[in-house]
């Protein structure tokens, strides 16, 4: 246990302690910007080492989940300079994850315009939460390779976004069945890709 709060080096990353506060998705994006509510929330956690940020979507394409943060625009950057202000002013280091939905999203959660995509059309099981109820994941689009290329270039875009916001660093979310899942598991891929499959 002694370990837990002496500090942690590994390259340039400096902890002050081992403690790290694992993401959390909390819907307090009011249209998708990160606000003073949340700014408060992380700062108040600041004493773990290393604060990982609750899934934030590269693109308008990917924010499946209400009320989730983004970091493609430049409002949302501005949004998220006042919560890694706050983070450091605690003397904590914070990562963004990045987090685009994929199929495990719901069309109404969705900006007008986008639809909920996959790696293949398999529809996700179970239930989403939406602004008017629990409903059944939408059916998606699946990708083709130029989809694929589309993904990874705004993930480029939000990583370089999220390090001039601030960021000490970013984690890419690959689970739950989110984008990044289905493209690292082979049950979800179709021979419309020619991306392979690792």
């Amino acid at each position: 246990m002694k370990k837990l709060f002496q500090p942690y080096i590994k390259g340039t990353l400096q902890l002050k302690n081992h403690v790290v506060m694992a993401p959390m998705t909390r819907s307090r994006a009011i249209d998708n910007i990160p606000n003073k509510l949340m700014a408060t929330y992380y700062k108040q956690r600041s004493g773990a080492g290393l604060i990982v940020t609750e899934g934030t979507s590269p693109s308008p394409e990917g924010l499946g989940y209400p009320r989730i943060p983004g970091i493609f625009s430049e409002a949302q950057a501005e949004g998220w300079k006042l919560v890694t202000n706050a983070v450091h002013e605690g003397g904590s280091k914070i990562f963004l994850q990045l987090m685009h939905t994929g199929r495990v999203a719901h069309s109404s959660n969705l900006p007008e315009g986008y639809q909920v995509v996959g790696m293949s059309d398999s529809q996700a099981a179970g239930e989403i939460y939406t602004e008017t109820g629990m409903y059944e994941y939408s059916a998606p689009k699946a990708l083709d390779t130029a989809g694929i290329q589309r993904i990874i270039d705004d993930h480029v875009r939000a990583a370089e976004n999220a390090m001039a916001a601030g960021f000490d660093g970013v984690e890419l979310h690959g689970a739950h069945g989110t984008c990044w899942t289905n493209r690292l598991t082979r049950t979800q891929i179709t021979a419309q890709t020619t991306m392979g499959v690792l």
